[in-house]
C-alpha cells in the first residue's frame, strides 16, 4: 500500500472520529452503565414532555382558600 493511501486513510479516520453523529449517547446507555436516571423528564418538543410539563404546572398553582383571595 502506498504511504499517501495509508496517510489519507489515517485523516479520514480522524476527521470521522470528531464528527457529530446529531444523538447523544449518554440518553441512549443504561441508567446503571452512567445513563440517564429512570425519573429523568422527557426530551423538549415531544408529546410526553408537553403532557409532563402540563402536570408539573398543575402542583404549581397556590392552595385554594382564604388566603388565596388576597
Amino acid at each position: 500500500m502506498k504511504p499517501s493511501l495509508t496517510l489519507l486513510f489515517v485523516i479520514a479516520n480522524l476527521m470521522a472520529g470528531c464528527a457529530s453523529t446529531g444523538s447523544n449517547p449518554v440518553a441512549d446507555m443504561p441508567s446503571w452503565m452512567g445513563g440517564l436516571p429512570a425519573n429523568a423528564p422527557p426530551r423538549p418538543g415531544t408529546a410526553a414532555y408537553d403532557a409532563w410539563q402540563a402536570e408539573r404546572a398543575k402542583g404549581s398553582r397556590p392552595p385554594k382558600g382564604k388566603d388565596a383571595a388576597r
